[in-house]
């Protein structure tokens, strides 16, 4: 007897249902969909619980907002005032006028109060923020919200290391999908990414957080996040989850609205207007890399758009795979991670040493080791020019303490001899190996380096043992400011 609880799932279905005789008159310059039925059907206004919208078109040039005012009237006293006995909230009533040039010949008022309904340049209904401005930058304040809630969110889950200490790899990717994926991706099946400007804030979002949680400076490949953490890119996921959602749309009722809409949109792309299927084919072309270019046709049937998906993430495989090829990162190129071009279960999955190396210190090593996130030279003189403004080769990059051409990380692991303490470490690493897995002996690991590095971080108990090495060998060769001497 006591009804349903505020904020209860069944609420909002059950307002819908109150609202069931809630009838705005139609107006002629309310917009019409055409679905594959007979006929077009008018559309003025849209319900979500108690949020209610209504909207028609108005002259871009002299805008009159008074075409609304009829409905406005209904809404207020006709159907809330003698019907259903509501109340409108006049604070949270605005007016949203898209991408008219001229300034509105009236405002719309609202009757018992004789208040003028406040005009605003951004809105936000449905849980989506829209602006006022209109082609790319139609969802720029949305992007700007959820690119903020999303990095408050990481900020959050990295606070409390203050009292829990370091987050380990796995429990952050955790966090990361339950509390700030939901925020870059929310919206993504309305908002398609044509805006980069926006899009940039939810990828600056995503990289930060990947980057903290693995111990990486701003300045690391980017590629490296997604390859050892088995994180999608959020560019990727985007389209991807919007393709899905048109798969939803598709199998709609063709009386549905969603589904009118649906249709309708192939309708004004092949007539060459701005348009939700005309978004998700550039978006498609822009991919890096590898471009999906497709045509309307591939989105009209289940089986044209799950090929698309999987021609997606064939384009997000090869994107990572081409960023891992860099020469920055002779040790983690893709033949060498196993990676199997257009394979997207190779490609992206977490790495097992980020598991299994526990002590923090000792896993951060070893990733700035692996990506090329540390002081040795080859990596130090990387941004660093000549007198005469000549980039400096990587062979002229020595190492501090033989004389070897280039200080890189190979050398300073296994071949350099420069100091005692430095082979004493390396030797104890070697016995260490040798008895974890006797056929791993000192030659046959400094005969072919990069091979003999992979089988430790895919070892249970050699990737520990690697990583503390790496740890200690990293500490012999400090950067810059650790490299200087004291004030005088």
């Amino acid at each position: 007897l006591w009804g349903i609880l505020a904020g209860d799932s069944f609420s909002p279905s059950l307002f819908d249902a109150f609202l069931h005789d809630f009838k705005p008159p139609t107006l002629p310059t309310d917009c019409r969909l055409r679905g594959t039925l007979q006929g077009t059907t008018p559309v003025g206004n849209l319900e979500l619980a108690d949020d209610i919208t209504e909207f028609t078109q108005v002259d871009r040039q002299a805008p009159n907002l008074l075409l609304l005012q009829e409905k406005v009237n209904y809404t207020e006293v006709e159907y809330f005032a003698e019907q259903a006995f509501l109340e409108l909230n006049a604070s949270k009533t605005k007016s949203l006028l898209f991408g008219a040039r001229g300034v509105p010949t009236s405002n719309l008022t609202l009757q018992n109060g004789t208040v003028d309904i406040e005009q605003v340049a951004k809105y936000r209904y449905g849980g989506v923020f829209f602006s006022s401005l209109v082609g790319v930058e139609l969802f720029i304040r949305h992007y700007e919200t959820q690119a903020t809630r999303a990095t408050n969110a990481g900020h959050t889950l990295f606070a409390s290391e203050a009292y829990t200490g370091t987050m380990p790899v796995l429990a952050g990717l955790r966090v990361y999908r339950a509390r700030m994926d939901c925020h870059l991706t929310y919206g993504c099946e309305v908002c398609i990414d044509i805006c980069e400007k926006g899009l940039a804030l939810l990828e600056k979002a995503q990289k930060g957080f990947l980057r903290r949680l693995l111990g990486l400076g701003p300045l690391s490949v980017t590629a490296v996040l997604f390859a050892l953490t088995g994180i999608m890119p959020i560019r990727h996921r985007r389209i991807i989850l919007a393709l899905r959602y048109a798969i939803y749309l598709l199998k709609q009722s063709p009386d549905t609205l969603a589904n009118k809409a649906f249709v309708n949109s192939f309708t004004l792309y092949r007539k060459g207007k701005k348009c939700w299927i005309g978004n998700i084919i550039t978006v498609l072309a822009r991919l890096p890399d590898a471009p999906v270019v497709i045509t309307p046709e591939s989105l009209e049937t289940e089986v044209g758009i799950l090929a698309t998906i999987t021609a997606v993430e064939e384009s997000c495989s090869q994107h990572i795979i081409k960023g891992l090829a860099s020469s920055r990162l002779p040790l983690l190129h893709g033949p060498d991670l196993g990676l199997i071009p257009g394979n997207i279960q190779t490609t992206l999955k977490m790495r097992s040493y980020l598991r299994n190396v526990i002590v923090p210190a000792h896993r951060k090593s070893l990733t700035c080791m692996l990506c090329s996130d540390h002081t040795l030279a080859v990596e130090m003189y990387r941004r660093v020019r000549c007198p005469k403004g000549y980039e400096i080769t990587p062979d002229n990059r020595p190492c501090r303490y033989c004389q070897a051409p280039t200080e890189s990380e190979v050398h300073s692991l296994f071949l350099c001899e420069g100091f005692a303490d430095l082979t004493t470490r390396r030797d104890t690493f070697f016995s260490r190996v040798s008895e974890i897995s006797p056929h791993l002996t000192a030659p046959l690991i400094t005969q072919d380096p990069i091979r003999s590095i992979h089988l430790f971080l895919d070892h249970r108990d050699l990737a520990p043992t690697f990583a503390k090495f790496v740890f200690d060998v990293m500490i012999m060769f400090p950067g810059p400011e650790r490299r200087c001497g004291p004030k005088n």
